[in-house]
């Protein structure tokens, strides 16, 4: 069984990242999802006894030679990690699971529409953590929490009071 703290759109907000990570002290992973790809690079440096997965977003500029996506192999399941913009899914969901199926993954991360997701559909499981920093539709922060194993995924979304 393992376990992922998923966190997007952050942009800036160190706090609040400060503060959803030192909750969980046993995860061993952080996935940051992108728009603002630095504030991954610092909780790594801040947190260097973590695993992290990272991919830029849309506001993220200068950054060279990362992915846009990534796929992971997580007990047996494969995991699809990207911002989201590239697939239009402030407009729909149907190219980003399109790319998912031609992918074969089981689980696709996105952000990019600061709003929280969990959505099972055509065998996926369709994760969008919200956003860190700038939430919309009048919410706190979010984030999610995924567990891999057992052949199965399973993700909550977490909100940051």
């Amino acid at each position: 069984m393992k376990l992922f703290l998923v966190i997007s759109d952050s942009h800036g907000d160190m706090g609040c990242l400060k503060r959803i990570i030192s909750q969980y002290p046993s995860i061993g992973s952080v996935i940051h999802l992108g728009d603002y790809f630095r504030d991954a690079v610092r909780l790594q440096n801040l947190y260097p006894d973590k695993e992290y997965y990272m991919v830029p977003g849309n506001c993220d500029f200068s950054v060279f030679g990362i992915p846009a996506e990534i796929t992971l192999e997580v007990e047996g399941l494969r995991v699809l990690i990207t911002h989201g913009n590239r697939y239009g899914v402030k407009s729909g969901l149907g190219r980003l699971i399109s790319r998912s199926l031609h992918e074969k993954t089981d689980v696709v991360l996105f952000g990019h529409t600061h709003t929280p997701l969990v959505l099972k559909t055509e065998g996926l499981l369709l994760v969008n953590p919200g956003s860190a920093g700038y939430p919309r539709g009048g919410r706190n922060p979010t984030y999610a929490l995924l567990e891999i194993g057992n052949g199965r995924a399973e993700a909550r979304i977490m909100e940051v009071l």
